[in-house]
């Protein structure tokens, strides 16, 4: 009982939260939009798209989001080395299980010798998936940074104004067996 209590009085209580604190009047408004020429933003969300794809990080530039250059060149360069490492490691089993098949002794690898034919095919498969998933990765990495470029450049003259408040008011909704309780949000653009 007090449980609900204290529900329904955290729910009755409104509050809210307000982007700023300034109050733009109608004066102060005419007042500085009378020295200002504002001119249309021409930004071409393609634009952005094709610099991607030529050069990765390129449409982040042109977005004017330089800061996401080094995460995309990290996951890329992280991608790359898993992909040369698995690679390499495929190759080195795929040629010591070749020989085995092929019962030749010259050119194996003498670490491997107690290994049986079984474990090396198993190594080189596990390799060979690890170096498919990779290159699978390198792709995911390449499109991604593709479509932030895309995505972020139609947002790019997305206004996003100091003025915006946001006010929550709790609400109760009684009926026959027991009450709804919710919350109402509310955005003004002052």
């Amino acid at each position: 009982m007090i449980f609900r209590i204290l529900i329904l009085l955290v729910f009755f209580l409104s509050f809210g939260f307000y982007g700023q604190s300034q109050v733009i009047t109608h004066d102060t408004l005419i007042e500085n939009t009378t020295n200002i020429a504002i001119k249309p933003i021409k930004h071409s969300p393609t634009k952005a798209l094709l610099y991607s794809a030529v050069l990765p990080g390129l449409g982040q530039v042109y977005n004017k989001q330089a800061w996401k250059i080094p995460i995309i060149y990290v996951a890329g360069g992280a991608v790359t080395y898993l992909a040369v490492t698995n690679y390499q490691g495929a190759q080195k089993f795929k040629k010591e299980y070749q020989l085995r098949i092929n019962e030749t002794q010259q050119g194996r690898n003498p670490e491997y010798s107690n290994f049986p034919d079984e474990s090396i095919y198993n190594l080189y498969y596990a390799y060979q998936k690890n170096f498919e998933l990779s290159i699978i990765g390198g792709i995911v990495v390449y499109a991604l940074n593709i479509v932030d470029a895309f995505v972020y450049g139609h947002l790019f003259t997305y206004d996003i104004s100091p003025n915006l408040s946001m006010q929550l008011t709790p609400y109760c909704i009684p009926s026959y067996n027991s009450s709804l309780f919710g919350v109402s949000m509310k955005f003004n653009l002052k």
